[in-house]
């Protein structure tokens, strides 16, 4: 199995960082705008993106305040995300929150890796944007991918 990982140091606490990756209202400052999760182990989420033409649906695994995030991705538009773990850990020192990002599972020789490498390289550094300055670049502001 393959898997795409991130380290991101961001100018923020640690629970600002926390709330944005696991709240809807903070996804859709950095990630999508088409966000809906409910934050809860076992919550459902739904992210969209494009209109809706690309849709994630996962579901809240680990939950634990304010250091870890965890979700199984249980279905993606064309199967990409399918089986796919989603995970982000936080940890803090001197007002600098280190992001340890993780997508695991994708199925090996699956080329839809190299995309969502890029695309997460992306979105985490729209999240660091947000947290430090206000503004992040979620989707459908995004236009940087499609060009």
């Amino acid at each position: 199995m393959s898997e795409i990982m991130h380290l991101i140091k961001i100018r923020a606490a640690q629970g600002k960082v926390y709330q944005a990756v696991s709240t809807p209202e903070g996804i859709r400052n950095w990630w999508t705008r088409d966000a809906a999760l409910d934050p809860q182990i076992g919550g459902a989420g739904e992210f969209g993106f494009y209109g809706h033409r690309m849709v994630i649906k996962v579901k809240v695994a680990e939950l634990a305040p304010p250091a870890h995030v965890a979700w199984d991705a249980v279905s993606s538009t064309g199967g990409a995300f399918d089986g796919t773990t989603i995970s982000f850990d936080l940890k803090s020192e001197d007002d600098i929150t280190s992001l340890l990002f993780a997508h695991r599972g994708f199925k090996a020789g699956a080329n839809n890796i190299a995309s969502a490498t890029t695309r997460w390289g992306f979105y985490l550094l729209s999240l660091k944007r947000y947290l430090e300055t206000g503004k992040g670049t979620p989707n459908p502001e995004d236009m940087e991918l499609i060009r």
